[in-house]
């Protein structure tokens, strides 16, 4: 996975959020040519805080690169190497542990056939993240490239591949936004500039269930 790959990517990513209404504001990510991709000071995602104080500090210090119309936050951070390779990513994304009011946004309680799934009560929001860190793999425990659901402290479930920025976010529209994603799947699944990366599992991992990515 390479530089310009992902920056390609991403602005294609953010083009389509636009044009189908997923995103209702933009942070584009910061880019340092060759070296990093949205480079966010996001430490608080990490921290042992509750998550609506994660997620508001997040929300209100702009700490996201894409708001989703119920206020999901979308994170794109990428860093590579002095070859533009990819060194390292998190990607993440982090649902509002609260729904908007209809003033804040009416348009997400005026298009129902759009947005039911979203509104349902019975639905609980936690954060999902993707990283990609081999200087940080430990054998057995911490993969290269890995998913993390929640808030707990050692889930690393192990994926195949680091995530290119298109592949994270079909992920979380086919899965999250499920009638947002129908309506516009014309638009959402066109082609995009290719961002290859190389398998990153162990032979230990692969005997374990994971995730595999697809970019």
């Amino acid at each position: 996975m390479k530089f310009d790959g992902v920056r390609r990517q991403l602005t294609e990513v953010y083009e389509r959020a636009v044009r189908a209404g997923v995103s209702v504001r933009q942070n584009f990510p910061s880019i340092n040519d060759g070296v990093s991709i949205g480079n966010l000071s996001s430490a608080i995602a990490l921290k042992n805080l509750p998550y609506p104080v994660i997620y508001n500090e997040l929300d209100k210090n702009d700490q996201y690169h894409l708001k989703l119309a119920d206020g999901a936050l979308l994170v794109f951070q990428y860093t590579f190497d002095q070859r533009e390779l990819i060194a390292k990513h998190r990607l993440g994304y982090f649902p509002s542990p609260m729904l908007p009011s209809v003033e804040e946004a009416p348009e997400l309680y005026a298009r129902d056939e759009l947005y039911g799934d979203i509104l349902l009560d019975r639905i609980v929001r936690f954060p999902i993240r993707f990283d990609y860190d081999p200087q940080t793999y430990v054998p057995s425990w911490h993969s290269h490239s890995h998913v993390t659901l929640g808030q707990f402290e050692n889930c690393r479930i192990p994926a195949s591949h680091p995530v290119s920025p298109y592949a994270f976010f079909l992920f979380v529209m086919r899965n999250f936004y499920f009638r947002m994603y129908r309506r516009h799947q014309n638009l959402l699944d066109r082609k995009v500039p290719r961002c290859d990366s190389n398998e990153c599992l162990t032979d230990f991992e692969r005997r374990l269930t994971r995730i595999h990515v697809v970019n």
